[in-house]
């Protein structure tokens, strides 16, 4: 009766629905709805169901173990025929492991109405470049049609805006630079090959008021060729009121079975975005310096090949665990990526060290992560050098262990503690933070781990 693509161990997939309706004259009574092992159900029906009446079970596929997965609900009344069965299936897949999704619009046509930065600055490969408007509104509109059919009946589409710091800057009240404020996805089926169109623009999805600075939609784009965003609204501040971008597309045709979402605090931020890193001169305090490294998808698709996962920066400076508990789940409703990083309790070190109420936070941000259907990948806390994190890091990483071995959902991250305690020539003069070099150790070690640990390489 239903059947479930493949999900990780531990996670649960959102729940499809089954209709039950009374279309006889009489009432149906002492209804009892049960499930097998690998599902989950739950229901509006009560114990007696009026003639005419209906009521919904939500049937969600969690398994508990890899491969083929089959299971039974039940639904027990005073049928004259004995008890409803339906049948159940799904596939069980490693926590570890990812499908690829293959990215479709690198180096396509691309027009933009008006642009500073050039239009092809968008989708050429290159992070550390953008496209940026003259202004807004603006739209930028990317041609598909040289991407065989079949492998854009449905698309993941995502865009990124490294000037802007915090993943939600208004949290910690710092402006926006030429973020996306408000703006359509819009569809268009025109032959490609040309001028972008100028009429026949279908909406497919909309945001308003946004101050994140990065969004992906999951659409389907069956029967189009053309794509644009058509921005109306820049979140942005003095002599930053553009629109400025990096903008991915990917084929989607089995969900989104890939992507990661880097939720962490100031180091996440600073060492996880697409573009150069700029941070700290080690050798020159005060001064800042930027190193061209690739971004985490082009890392990683240099070792695996053929395979550039999405990557968010989920990073909010000064957050410690207790402040991301009241945000994540928020995020995570609109957020399709597989992976969730939780880079957390640099913040906590400093501020109390309370292991307890560290690990209760990462215990509702690990729980929101699964219920979301997702993978919690949790890494180590950083080494430090500053006494009082050096003294309290030791009893949160021992809770963040604890957390493995509670959650066999949670993937084990790289351990940061061990590497940045064995190179310490990596973390700045505020004794906290990596330096330019040392993020760019950051981005990298999770770049290996990714490819050893979810891509097989």
């Amino acid at each position: 009766m239903l059947t479930f693509a493949s999900q990780a161990i531990g996670t649960t997939s959102p729940a499809q629905t089954i209709l039950l309706s009374n279309t006889g004259t009489g009432t149906l009574a002492n209804i009892v709805i049960s499930i097998t092992v690998d599902f989950i159900e739950t229901n509006t029906c009560a114990a007696v169901l009026a003639a005419g009446a209906t009521c919904t079970i939500n049937v969600s596929f969690a398994p508990t173990a890899t491969g083929a997965r089959a299971g039974t609900v039940t639904i027990a009344s005073d049928f004259a025929n004995g008890p409803l069965n339906g049948s159940l299936s799904g596939t069980g897949s490693s926590p570890g492991s990812s499908s690829a999704m293959t990215l479709i619009s690198r180096g396509v046509p691309i027009v933009a109405s008006s642009a500073l930065y050039h239009a092809t600055s968008a989708n050429d490969g290159d992070y550390s470049t953008e496209w940026r408007s003259n202004g807004a509104p603006a739209t930028l509109a990317l041609d598909l049609s040289s991407v065989p059919a079949a492998q854009r009946q449905n698309i993941w589409l995502v865009w990124y805006n490294d000037g802007s710091y915090a993943y939600d800057h208004a949290l910690i009240n710092q402006p926006g630079y030429n973020n996306a404020g408000s703006y359509t996805i819009e569809a268009n089926a025109a032959p490609g090959g040309g001028a972008a169109p100028v009429t026949g623009w279908i909406p497919l999805a909309s945001l308003s008021g946004n101050v994140l600075h990065s969004y992906s939609h999951y659409l389907n784009f069956a029967g189009y060729n053309w794509i644009r965003g058509n921005f109306t609204v820049s979140d942005g501040s003095v002599l930053n009121t553009d629109i400025a971008l990096n903008l991915d597309v990917y084929s989607a045709n089995d969900g989104v079975t890939d992507g990661w979402f880097f939720n962490g605090d100031s180091i996440t931020a600073n060492c996880m975005r697409h573009n150069r890193v700029l941070a700290q001169d080690q050798n020159n305090p005060g001064a800042q310096i930027t190193i061209a490294t690739p971004s985490f998808g082009v890392q990683v698709n240099a070792i695996v090949g053929n395979n550039t996962p999405m990557q968010e920066n989920g990073g909010i400076p000064g957050f410690t665990s207790g402040n991301m508990v009241a945000h994540l789940a928020g995020w995570l409703q609109h957020i399709p990526s597989k992976y969730v990083t939780i880079n957390l309790g640099t913040n906590d070190a400093v501020n109390s060290g309370n292991a307890a109420a560290f690990y209760a936070n990462m215990q509702q941000l690990v729980q929101a992560v699964i219920g979301a259907g997702k993978v919690p990948v949790v890494p180590t806390i950083p080494y430090s050098t500053d006494p009082k994190r050096m003294a309290n890091i030791p009893a949160l990483n021992d809770q963040i262990r604890a957390l493995y071995l509670a959650y066999p959902a949670v993937v084990p991250g790289p351990d940061l503690w061990t590497y940045f305690m064995n190179n310490p020539q990596y973390i700045s003069t505020d004794h906290v933070h990596p330096n330019a070099q040392g993020c760019v150790a950051y981005r990298t070690l999770w770049s290996q781990y990714a490819a050893s640990t979810m891509y097989g390489h």
